[in-house]
């Protein structure tokens, strides 16, 4: 068990430094921007151009992570990712920067892919959950990279500096981290038994069903989650800024309660799960998302949006995380072939919910597009009540 720990500990790390470089490059954003002269269509292009590298590595990653071992994806795509992270701001024309944001985002998602199959793994071997927990390191790193892009910024250093130095700093951190990682291959026999069991059991129930099938209401559900995750944010600011006067600082206070809150809630999301059970806390999840968006959408004042703020946050933090938990152990499958077909559906979700709010708050309003936002996150109740039910009671808690 001291191997799986230290295992644990060390996909932990991964999934914090992918959150802290991954946020150290978005302050630079607006950097490039204005250095480049952008439009905001044309920087709308090259965020597009890192969304269709996300979705181009879906049916590669996970695939490979099966086959030769996501421990060794984990290695080789971290070495790739962390370069890439630093290239953009290097890029002097519109071409050059879509292609680096290309890169960016297929090294970003065969990480992201391959360290969730990791960490499903880790979780298989030791018999409880552990994704949730997973995803807060990532959250964690996140607002690591963020405050120390903030503090950077802030002192008398060159901002050119910045990525190439702590790209440096988490690049090595990389190198010591995946050479602990789980080999696929090291799990124990009481594990395996366990997969075929929960495996037959969905065969006796479904015959073997198609894996896309099988997977299909997780994916569901995964898109309803991370479509409201994408909404929130990209809109709650703008939404607390131009419906309620908030004003830039106040609306960045609300996002901050936001992502403290998701934090939070993923950190403590496996002791939730290991004691309540995936299906309660998978319906809770959705009512407090769906009530903290409505209560952006009706609120009087920014400070009681701050509060929707915070519920949905504590709603949205663990759909994910548990729909790749108990899809895999639902279905006996490899964390790989879970992760690309789970992560294809909420990458997808993060990349149409904007636009398509933008759109209907374009016509309707943005009350009416947080309000239609709110009633979608609803939806994940009805969608267990008809199709999860049994995968669930199979996942057992974990």
């Amino acid at each position: 068990m001291q191997t799986y720990n230290q295992a644990h500990n060390r996909v932990r790390a991964i999934f914090f430094l992918h959150g802290a470089a991954f946020s150290s490059w978005v302050p630079h954003i607006p950097l490039v921007q204005e250095r480049l002269g952008l439009g905001h269509d044309e920087l709308g292009g090259i965020l597009l151009a890192a969304a269709i590298g996300v979705l181009a590595v879906m049916p590669i990653a996970g695939r490979l992570s099966d086959r030769i071992g996501s421990e060794l994806v984990v290695r080789y795509s971290g070495l790739v990712y962390f370069i890439a992270v630093g290239i953009p701001v290097l890029m002097q024309s519109y071409l050059s920067i879509s292609i680096a944001m290309f890169a960016l985002g297929f090294s970003g998602a065969f990480l992201d892919i391959a360290m969730n199959a990791n960490g499903l793994n880790v979780e298989r071997a030791k018999g409880r959950s552990i994704m949730s927990g997973l995803h807060g390191f990532w959250s964690l790193g996140g607002f690591a990279g963020a405050g120390i892009a903030a503090a950077w910024f802030a002192l008398p250093f060159d901002n050119a500096l910045h990525l190439p130095v702590i790209l440096t700093v988490f690049l090595i951190a990389h190198v010591f981290a995946q050479a602990k990682l789980l080999p696929d291959h090291q799990t124990s026999q009481n594990t395996k038994d366990r997969a075929d069991k929960q495996a037959l059991e969905t065969a006796r129930t479904k015959k073997e069903r198609p894996m896309f099938l099988m997977l299909l209401p997780f994916g569901v559900c995964a898109f309803i989650g991370q479509f409201g995750e994408g909404v929130i944010t990209d809109w709650a600011t703008v939404f607390m800024n131009s419906e309620l006067s908030s004003g830039a600082t106040m609306a960045a206070v609300g996002f901050a309660i936001y992502s403290c809150a998701m934090a939070v809630t993923r950190l403590s999301g496996d002791a939730l799960v290991m004691k309540f059970g995936r299906a309660p806390v998978l319906l809770t999840s959705s009512v407090l998302a769906s009530v903290g968006t409505f209560i952006i959408a009706l609120s009087p004042h920014y400070i009681v949006a701050w509060i929707g703020c915070g519920v949905a946050g504590m709603g949205l933090a663990v759909i994910l995380p548990l729909l790749l938990s108990a899809a895999s152990q639902a279905t006996g499958k490899g964390g790989g072939a879970v992760v690309s077909i789970i992560a294809a559906t909420g990458y997808s979700a993060i990349m149409a919910g904007p636009p398509i709010i933008g759109a209907i708050g374009q016509v309707a309003g943005l009350v009416t597009a947080f309000a239609i936002t709110a009633s979608f996150l609803a939806l994940i109740i009805p969608v267990y009540l008809l199709t999860m039910r049994a995968r669930l009671q199979i996942a057992s808690n974990g």
